[in-house]
């Protein structure tokens, strides 16, 4: 059964320095993106965790820009990325997330694709109940974005500073 999806720009997380976008599947009311938020508010627990997830993605979006050492790599080679950064960068800024992953695929320096994600309770994503199925979608929606990039389905603006697509480009899972 093949799922589709669409790429939408995230227009009220967009910042100085990074546009972010999810995806959305084909039904769903909402992007993946907004789905992770929605979940993450029932985890009071991890209140703290998700607030300083959500300020990671604006001191990255308006100030530093997505530098690679603000994603951190989970297991084995991918174009998935996860937010928090390294525990090393969250030290250096004093915003610690602990168990919290948001998945996500970051094309250079100033666009970034946010996924989903969720409570890590496993040393690896791979083997987390929790997260498991969101780092293996994500995996397979960022190989088809990289296909789609092949196919210059998507390209990038002149400054290299945003995506170009068609607003009805779908993509095949």
């Amino acid at each position: 059964m093949n799922i589709f999806a669409r790429i939408e720009k995230l227009e009220n997380f967009c910042f100085r320095e990074v546009n972010y976008y999810s995806i959305r599947f084909e039904g769903a009311d909402t992007t993946e993106f907004e789905d992770f938020l929605t979940r993450m508010e029932s985890e009071t627990e991890h209140a703290e965790d998700v607030i300083n997830l959500f300020t990671w993605l604006e001191l990255i979006g308006d100030n530093q820009g997505a530098k690679e050492k603000f994603f951190r790599h989970e297991g084995y080679i991918s174009d998935t990325k996860a937010l928090p950064p390294r525990s090393s960068v969250m030290e250096d800024n004093k915003l610690p997330v602990h168990d919290v992953r948001l998945y996500c695929q970051r094309l250079n320096q100033y666009v970034v694709i946010l996924f989903n994600g969720g409570i890590k309770t496993k040393r690896t994503a791979q083997e987390c109940p929790n997260v498991s199925a969101y780092f293996n979608q994500a995996n397979r929606i960022a190989k088809q974005i990289n296909e789609l990039f092949k196919q210059k389905e998507i390209k990038w603006n002149s400054e290299h500073t945003d995506i170009i697509f068609d607003a009805v480009l779908t993509i095949e899972l």
